[in-house]
């Protein structure tokens, strides 16, 4: 009995489909989300109006900022600094894992952060540190 192998199909790109590259999330603007912030002394809703005026002011700085730049420039300023994971006083939510090491905090209302974490482009802000006691500054 003779046994027949079946061929390969050789994979083949066809007009209409194309393999997209993945892109470079650094070269692109921040996109804030606050779609994840903790409900608590730290929420968007515990902010008073110049707050949270000067939080659509600071997104808006930012909108044609490249993360990549972003990263060159002062943290006190549009930059960021990073906050150690034990430094963080209030409980840290069940969907952060424990790989996460840090978190990043952006200035918002003079030298008041709004601290969360980054996924490709979008920056989560999980806190608004008003009164400056989330960690040690």
């Amino acid at each position: 009995m003779v046994r027949k192998r079946i061929k390969a199909r050789q994979p083949k790109q066809g007009h209409s489909v194309k393999a997209l590259d993945v892109p470079n999330y650094d070269n692109r603007p921040p996109v804030f989300s606050l779609e994840r912030v903790q409900q608590g002394n730290y929420c968007f809703s515990s902010l008073d109006q110049t707050h949270k005026a000067q939080f659509a002011e600071a997104i808006f700085r930012r909108r044609g900022i490249t993360w990549r730049e972003i990263k060159s420039v002062d943290r006190h300023s549009l930059g960021f600094e990073k906050i150690a994971r034990s430094g963080i006083k209030a409980p840290i939510p069940a969907f952060i894992t424990e790989d996460e090491e840090s978190f990043l905090a952006f200035r918002y209302n003079g030298m008041s952060p709004m601290v969360g974490y980054r996924v490709r482009d979008v920056f989560y802000v999980l806190w608004f540190d008003h009164n400056f006691t989330l960690y040690k500054h």
